[in-house]
């Protein structure tokens, strides 16, 4: 692939904000090393994120605020730094692995809809928070949902099951507000624009690859982590989010994931 259309791509999937990069570094970790045992050399990560525009002195700054907050371990081999996510990174990038690489979250057999009697606001901000430990997903003042069993701490909720015959644009509207709705939008307007194919695919670097499926997951990460763990189903008819997923993981399973040592 010639340089300028690898770069027209990263451009495009580089949006209109500047990434943050100890978030971008965490991309990378959570797309290519999510095991125990696998590293990334210095090196190597500095060359998948120049194209990005990551300076050398950025990353070192990144990785030292990862290893303070206690995502990264690093040790030398050498005169080369390798990095890893430390056990708490694993955990946390497991924990959301499932929303960033998983197919649509369909409805469990025991959903819910809890339902409680109007109180004063203090109480249920209590509610809210103690009922969100538990798995709940707020919809409005005294409608919760979770798409699980049911906990025994909710015996003061009216409990509705069964089909839902009706998505009301409030409540799809307050679990995937506009902005976020826009953003999906945007984003499958900006990968069907790339129109990134086989052809495409065969002709990048293991190393072009690795930058731009971090570019794409990140993108789609901060997205779709933001949505509540509810069905997809109430987010309502034409949810921008579900052509964007497809989209997302169809150029994933094209942009095959490289090998780490194929990066060197």
């Amino acid at each position: 692939m010639k340089s300028a259309n690898f770069l027209t791509a990263i451009d495009a999937l580089g949006g209109d904000e500047v990434p943050r990069v100890w978030s971008l570094i965490i991309t990378v970790f959570g797309d290519l090393a999510q095991q125990k045992g696998e590293e990334i050399a210095g090196p190597v990560l500095g060359e998948l994120l120049a194209p990005v525009g990551v300076r050398p002195e950025a990353m070192r700054v990144a990785l030292h605020r990862l290893r303070n907050e206690g995502w990264i371990e690093t040790r030398k081999q050498g005169r080369t730094a390798r990095h890893a996510l430390s056990i708490f990174g694993l955990e946390q990038s497991a924990a959301a692995s499932e929303q960033i690489y998983g197919k649509a979250l369909v409805a469990d057999p025991e959903w819910h809809i809890l339902c409680f009697a109007s109180n004063t606001t203090s109480s249920e901000q209590t509610r809210g928070k103690t009922l969100a430990q538990s798995g709940y997903v707020k919809a409005t003042n005294g409608i919760y949902i979770k798409n699980s069993a049911c906990d025994d701490l909710v015996d003061d909720a009216l409990i509705l099951q069964g089909d839902v015959k009706n998505i009301p644009p409030w409540l799809s509207g307050s679990l995937a507000p506009n902005p976020l709705r826009a953003g999906f939008k945007q984003l499958s307007k900006t990968l069907s624009d790339l129109s990134i194919d086989p052809i495409f695919a065969r002709e990048l670097t293991a190393l072009q690859t690795a930058t731009l499926r971090t570019l794409i997951v990140h993108r789609w990460r901060k997205l779709v982590l933001k949505l509540p763990l509810v069905p997809d189903a109430l987010f309502g008819d034409g949810f921008e989010g579900t052509q964007c997923r497809n989209q997302v993981l169809s150029i994933l399973t094209l942009l095959e994931r490289p090998n780490i040592s194929d990066l060197t």
